[in-house]
């Protein structure tokens, strides 16, 4: 939160209002999260990217939510385009990623040759804006579907 203080002006605060608005719903998510994998643990499964433990084609839809493309100043592109892949085995349909930039708001520079690479594979790429924005410029969704 000492960090994002310094930096909240990269940020839209229309969610949570403030930092501290922010840190109280951030708080809250974690209990209900440890809340739940203590009731339900059969519910989680651990893995690490880019391999997952499921089989092909396992679920309809798989969503990746403020991981890939975020942290590309520490995840080379392989990375990106293995988990992407991964993501893909597991889904029967659809993969969707959120949001579609690094840490600092900037779309990831990568992001043009990664669909163009996946467009050649025969998947149908769609980018999208959503109501959703925290991160300025962070509204944006990749949708990737199989055909």
């Amino acid at each position: 939160m000492e960090t994002l203080e310094r930096a909240k002006d990269n940020y839209v605060w229309s969610c949570y209002g403030d930092v501290q608005g922010l840190s109280e719903q951030r708080h809250q998510a974690l209990q209900d999260c440890t809340q739940d994998m203590r009731k339900h643990p059969e519910r989680y499964v651990a893995a690490v990217l880019p391999e997952l433990p499921f089989e092909d084609e396992q679920f309809n839809i798989v969503l990746s939510a403020h991981f890939l493309f975020m942290y590309s100043d520490r995840l080379d592109y392989e990375f990106h385009k293995n988990t992407v892949h991964e993501l893909l085995r597991v889904a029967s349909e659809e993969v969707r990623i959120f949001p579609l930039t690094d840490l600092t708001g900037t779309r990831y520079d990568l992001l043009d040759r990664l669909i163009l690479e996946l467009e050649a594979e025969g998947l149908r790429v769609t980018e999208a804006k959503v109501p959703y924005e925290f991160m300025r410029n962070g509204n944006s969704l990749l949708s990737i579907q199989k055909i």
